[in-house]
């Protein structure tokens, strides 16, 4: 079971970082400085979900 909740928190990761890439990449194309808080609670997130992993793997 270990692996599988690995698995499935590797793919929210993925999941994460394709969304908050493409959200930041819209709103800075259309002039909106938002888009760097949307990077800084995605990079936010990054940090808890590999911290998350490391523990699991432990």
């Amino acid at each position: 079971m270990n692996n599988r909740v690995v698995g499935l928190m590797v793919a929210l990761l993925v999941l994460l970082n394709v969304g908050g890439v493409i959200v930041v990449m819209l709103s800075l194309g259309r002039g909106d400085w938002r888009g760097l808080g949307t990077l800084a609670w995605v990079l936010g997130l990054d940090l808890a979900g590999f911290w998350l992993l490391r523990q699991l793997r432990k």
